[in-house]
């Protein structure tokens, strides 16, 4: 593999995906799916992709169709695997979340926003760090809204709605886009 190993999750959303054995377009990235169980409970893994046939395709199309992350062979501005049959018909990913809009606190319950994205390791899946603002809604521009990044180290445990983090680790978070 020859790319870069750490991700945002933004940065994949609305990736193409091209195979490379006959060019041929699996359809976008709509969705990364995370095993919040793996990772030795540091956050976990992003396992799976989603892919839809355009960004816009969840409101008019199918089910998603599902690739494991292992099956990426290099990044750039497409996505590009060996072939068709990366597409997975026997995966359910209703084990898993995307993380987005979990709500984050600390350990004697203060909220400290939702979860906006995530950066992770592009070889491993596991997690490096969260990004959260006060709302968990990616689509609102990173020019607009306040977020942080705390590092995985930083979560004390998770669950399908909720991460909790140590008290305090929202002073040592790397505060990223300013509100304008």
């Amino acid at each position: 593999m020859s790319f870069e190993q750490s991700r945002l999750r933004s940065d994949m959303i609305g990736t193409q995906v091209i195979t490379r054995s006959t060019g041929r377009r699996l359809g976008v990235v709509s969705q990364l799916w995370v095993d919040i169980d793996r990772g030795g409970g540091e956050g976990g893994e992003v396992v799976a992709l989603g892919l839809r046939d355009n960004i816009l395709s969840k409101v008019v199309s199918g089910p998603e169709q599902i690739m494991l992350l292992s099956s990426i062979r290099q990044i750039g501005d497409v996505i590009l695997v060996d072939d068709d049959s990366v597409i997975e018909d026997d995966i359910s990913v209703g084990n898993y979340t995307n993380l987005v809009k979990s709500e984050v606190i600390t350990e004697s319950g203060e909220g400290l926003g939702r979860v906006r994205g995530f950066k992770f390791d592009v070889v491993s899946g596991k997690l490096q760090s969260i990004v959260i603002a006060a709302m968990g809604l990616p689509q609102i521009p990173d020019q607009v809204i306040s977020s942080y990044e705390l590092p995985v180290e930083e979560i004390v445990s998770t669950g399908p709605d909720r991460i909790i983090v140590f008290e305090g680790s929202e002073e040592s978070s790397n505060k990223s886009a300013l509100v304008y």
